[in-house]
């Protein structure tokens, strides 16, 4: 079969937005290991897991939320207008609470903790989850 170069960017135009929550959850459940902060005067590394329970929580439903539109756009399966606003708003909350817990009330005190890297590529994934969820989201209401 001959595929036609008018059809590349529409088969593009439709994976795009799960390639991205793929990458996007993948990419934010290996940085939960990496670490996200130095305590004390000892620099002692501390990563998600070790951190706030509510956070990891957040990043973790966000990975599945990511991983559930990948899949669904992995399967051809259409994504509702209402699953794509729900994904970005949870994918907005947990940006919000990354974006505190790291530069506004890090755990042990501003003082005393510094931020390492990890928190920097977790915000990319969130946000590629995010693009993602505005991407499906403007498809989902474009193809109604």
């Amino acid at each position: 079969m001959i595929e036609t170069t008018g059809s590349r960017p529409g088969r593009l135009r439709r994976r795009a937005p799960s390639l991205l929550a793929g990458i996007g959850s993948i990419l934010l459940l290996a940085v939960t290991f990496l670490p996200w902060y130095r305590v004390g005067p000892g620099q002692l590394t501390r990563n998600a897991w070790q951190q706030d329970p509510l956070v990891l929580a957040l990043l973790l439903a966000v990975v599945l939320a990511g991983a559930a539109l990948a899949a669904a756009g992995a399967r051809g399966l259409p994504v509702g207008p209402r699953a794509g606003a729900s994904a970005f708003g949870l994918t907005l909350i947990a940006t919000l609470v990354v974006v505190f817990s790291l530069f506004i009330d890090r755990p042990g005190g501003n003082a005393a903790t510094a931020v390492a890297f990890g928190g920097y590529p977790a915000l990319l994934g969130i946000n590629l989850v995010k693009a993602s969820a505005v991407f499906t989201h403007a498809l989902a209401r474009r193809s109604r």
